[in-house]
């Protein structure tokens, strides 16, 4: 993209699709009914293989701001780095296509880059449940203008806790500069199914100076449930769900840029490594079927032998309810023991709550 096609006060709103036919119209309609009108969309169809083509079809004949662009089932990562690279906007909005907007958030989004100034600008969003409840996802209870060494106190948070502290777990609903990401070439990991938007994030930062944060709901995210996506994933790698590995490496980088001492760096990093492990074999192994569980075994068993993990072990910091057995098993190398427990916790966790999950295609 060069720089002179950028269109100040632009904002590119970058939708990826891939079977959302249910969903389209909320989301679509939600974007070009935005109180702000200077905005074009880059909707990325990456394989689908639904109706949804009718719906998006038809919303671009009525609105010349929505430029459609199709894929070859390449990812959400993929998708969105196509859109990217033709972005006339000042600005980058990412928005999944089973999720909508409030009428007006494009519209304070810009407003408070305008006051602050910031580099990123978030506002809080709605978890819409499968059982259609709403629940407001509050960061901080108000607004906060954030320098770097605030943002790496966050960070350093979320290596504690990675699944509390989620400021920065996801790219969408927030304003990106363009020139940042064009400058820098930052791009989406297109090798990541997960932790993709963590890593993008983490990389955006390294370059940024300020960022803001309101409580103001802007976002509305259909939050299917977690062991659905791992369904997803399993079925058709499992690798994919260990995509943290790589996003913790940006986490670092981000730190390392911020001053952060190494030593400390280290112990955040390796308590996160082993919390997220631990996270993801749960869920793996809460997918195990007669067809998959022998990939999962060796999955499980290379991820046990890696070295970087048994590196890492003795800088895990369990506390509350946090694992305490499965760190043992994995130190001493029990596959089976470990993939026992993990479905044992799997169950315990998912099913309990009559969460179902089913196989797509990606």
């Amino acid at each position: 993209m060069g720089r002179g096609r950028v269109v100040e006060n632009l904002i590119t709103v970058i939708v990826p699709v891939y079977n959302a036919e249910q969903y389209l119209h909320q989301c679509l309609s939600s974007v070009v009914c935005q109180t702000y009108r200077n905005i074009e969309v880059v909707l990325v169809d990456d394989g689908s293989t639904d109706g949804g083509s009718k719906i998006y079809n038809e919303y671009a004949l009525d609105d010349n701001r929505i430029k459609i662009i199709r894929t070859e089932n390449n990812g959400p990562a993929s998708a969105r780095n196509r859109a990217i690279k033709i972005a006339r906007g000042e600005f980058l909005f990412f928005l999944d296509a089973d999720d909508f907007l409030e009428r007006d958030s494009l519209a304070v989004l810009i407003e408070w880059h305008k006051e602050t100034g910031a580099d990123v600008i978030i506002g809080g969003f709605n978890k819409i449940r499968n059982d259609h409840s709403v629940v407001p996802q509050n960061i901080y209870l108000d607004k906060q203008l954030l320098d770097l060494s605030s943002v790496a106190r966050y960070a350093m948070q979320y290596l504690e806790r990675p699944n509390r502290f989620l400021l920065f777990a996801y790219s969408w609903g927030r304003l990106f500069k363009t020139s940042i990401v064009e400058d820098n070439n930052i791009l989406f990991d297109a090798a990541l199914h997960t932790f993709e938007d963590v890593k993008f994030n983490f990389a955006y930062l390294q370059y940024a100076k300020k960022v803001f944060y309101s409580d103001k709901i802007v976002y509305n995210h259909l939050a299917h449930d977690n062991y659905a996506s791992a369904t997803m994933a399993v079925c058709d790698n499992p690798k994919k769900l260990l995509g943290y590995q790589q996003a913790l490496n940006g986490i670092e980088d981000f730190l390392k840029s911020q001053g952060v001492n190494e030593g400390v760096r280290k112990q955040k990093m390796g308590h996160a490594y082993i919390y997220l492990t631990i996270i993801q074999l749960v869920r793996l192994c809460g997918q195990i079927t007669t067809h998959n569980r022998g990939n999962i075994f060796l999955l499980v068993k290379q991820v046990i032998n890696d070295p970087l993990l048994q590196v890492y072990l003795p800088c895990y910091s369990p506390s509350g309810k946090d694992s305490r057995v499965l760190p043992a098993l994995m130190k001493l190398k029990l596959t089976s023991a470990i993939i026992w427990l993990c479905q044992y916790k799997a169950q315990k966790r998912y099913q309990k709550a009559g969460v179902v999950g089913t196989c797509e295609r990606r």
